[in-house]
């Protein structure tokens, strides 16, 4: 074992503290966590190790270190850091214990060295983020927690029987599995991680429970759970030529829900689900630069996802709303939340100069460079949805246009939630000027260029092209509300039909038993107090001549013979 700090399980450690040190310095400790974990990752060298001997013969590695998982756990310590600045306020101690040791599982994940620890760490992270969204305390909340442990049950223990019969055939390394063989591990894992990775139809776990969760609790998931799922379909299913076409559905399906959606935090979780389904179609080429692609999506969508996740929470906390309709001309009294929101919502759109810019350019480069041309235009009409949806949708109705809503601020915001919001909105722009700064968060840290003349050329082409009939259709724009049906109807209805069948038949079962049991036990209790009954109405005339009531009954003789039959009985048995 090296001597070497783990910064997932500082984090961990650091929220039990949270929990059992008073209120008031669960913010300051949340902070200092973060601060830590990062100081402990910029320690780690390439040939760091961590390994734990559970027995002579049997170990886990619960850190392993190369630019892939570097990458992750950068960008996770750095939003995690944002994060806790930006809830320094907002939760109780309880939750931001919650919230600190989930963000240190989903590092503990990526730092994972073999399956056994991979699996561990995924399921405490699985674990932290259902109690991260029934932290909230409405019954909203707690039924969407619990939907969201149903599903995250079965993808975890998907996950598990997969990766357990892979350490069964190759061992405890975490290894590609995209060459095959395609055997019963490799779909197991791939149905495991897709759960996580919101893959439809088992997608609506997000949506369902996300966007019920508290302001920082919304936060803190957008950042984690889907992208350690990125994370390990990189590492267990690069080059799963198929993933490219999942990952096309994906985006299409996400962005054309999202733009029927009229809550605000529902409609950002459609674009968790679309950008993941970009990042999926990357990592599915196998090639550098797709792996590459998937990765730096992944990093710059942590950003600037967690800023508009972040000023959706500000909204919500100002105004007490989260529907579009209810909101209108907040520019003027939530400036830097719009102006956080509005580069943010650049950045996701992939507008030159942007973070997204600068990763959706590898992601179309290596779908290009593989010949997959189809799969390169159901991403770009993603990209529309995505720049109808956020970028004009809710910077217009919510934002900017006008409005003749009266909408008043119920309560002020933080400093800590505009520092918050402002770090992560410099970030993003930061590696949208500076691509190469983005690229380093790469496992091969792709050499690319995203400023040539056809790149910037094709977006600016998007923009306006999805720009000119929105203003020309605006009031069609203006979403309406309505209640969105998503994938999870189709199996939440059939199963509620079937769960009530199932009652209502072990119902009947059960009255049947209880009507017969009680009948059985008067009847034997009737036969105990008066044994008459059971000689009067015998077939046998003997039997029947039995008296109970003078001297000359016979019943000590039957009784003794069927004393004896018993003794007679356990003798065989014993002899059996």
């Amino acid at each position: 074992m090296n001597n070497v700090l783990h910064p997932g399980l500082i984090m961990m450690a650091f929220g039990i503290l949270i929990f059992i040190m008073p209120q008031k310095a669960k913010g300051p400790l949340s902070i200092i966590a973060a601060v830590c974990a990062d100081a402990a990752g910029l320690t780690l060298s390439r040939s760091a190790n961590l390994t734990y001997h559970i027995t002579d013969d049997f170990s886990v590695e619960l850190l392993k270190v190369d630019n892939l998982s570097m990458a992750f756990l950068f960008a996770f310590c750095i939003i995690s850091i944002i994060l806790s600045i930006y809830s320094y306020r907002l939760t109780d101690k309880g939750e931001a214990a919650i919230a600190t040791m989930y963000a240190g599982s989903a590092m503990s994940v990526v730092l994972a060295g073999d399956c056994i620890s991979f699996i561990v760490f995924w399921e405490a992270s699985a674990i932290a983020s259902t109690f991260l969204i029934y932290a909230r305390h409405t019954r909203e909340s707690s039924r969407a927690a619990f939907r969201y442990m149903l599903i995250h049950a079965l993808g975890g223990n998907t996950l598990l029987v997969g990766l357990l019969l892979n350490v069964y055939h190759n061992g405890m390394a975490i290894r590609n599995l995209a060459q095959g063989p395609h055997d019963a591990s490799f779909w197991l894992i791939l149905i495991g991680l897709g759960i996580n990775a919101a893959i439809p139809p088992m997608n609506s776990w997000l949506t369902d429970a996300y966007s019920v969760a508290s302001m920082s609790g919304t936060a803190y998931l957008g950042s984690f759970t889907t992208k350690a799922a990125i994370y390990a379909l990189i590492r267990f299913m690069a080059g799963t030529e198929m993933l490219i076409w999942v990952g096309c559905f994906m985006a299409i399906y996400a962005a054309c829900m999202a733009i029927m959606e009229n809550d605000i935090g529902r409609l950002l979780c459609y674009h968790i689900v679309s950008q993941l389904g970009m990042m999926v179609a990357s990592l599915g080429t196998g090639s550098t630069m797709g792996i590459d692609g998937a990765s730096a999506h992944a990093v710059a969508n942590i950003m600037f996802k967690g800023v508009l996740l972040m000023c959706t929470g500000s909204i919500v906390y100002c105004t007490g709303k989260r529907k579009i309709t209810e909101l209108g001309g907040l520019w003027r009294k939530m400036p830097v939340t719009s102006m956080c929101f509005l580069i943010a919502s650049l950045a996701i759109a992939g507008m030159p100069f942007s973070s997204g810019f600068a990763s959706k350019g590898l992601i179309m480069e290596s779908l290009a460079q593989g010949g997959y041309r189809i799969p390169a235009l159901f991403i770009t009409a993603a990209g529309v949805g995505t720049l109808l949806s956020i970028t004009l949708k809710i910077n217009w109705f919510v934002f900017f246009g006008p409005s003749d809503l009266d909408v008043k601020q119920v309560r002020t915001r933080s400093i800590s939630m505009d520092l918050a919001m402002i770090t992560g909105t410099a970030v993003s722009v930061i590696f949208g000027l500076i691509p190469r700064t983005l690229y380093r968060f790469t496992q091969y840290q792709t050499s690319y260029d995203p400023f040539t003349m056809a790149h910037v050329m094709e977006y600016v082409a998007i923009f306006v092209g999805g720009s000119v009939p929105f203003f020309l259709y605006l009031k069609k724009m203006k979403p309406h509300d309505e209640f969105t049906i998503d994938f999870d109807w189709f199996y939440r209805k059939p199963l509620k039909a079937l769960f009530n069948c199932i009652s209502v038949a072990l119902n009947a079962v059960g009255d049947w038993c209880d009507r017969h049991s009680l009948n059985f036990v008067h009847g034997l209790s009737d036969r105990l107090a008066h044994p008459e009954i059971m000689t009067e109405g015998s077939h046998f005339a003997v039997i029947r001549s039995m008296s109970f009531e003078n001297e000359d009954r016979r019943i000590g003789t039957v009784i003794g013979e069927a004393v004896s039959a018993v003794i007679i009985l356990w003798i065989v048995v014993a002899f059996m």
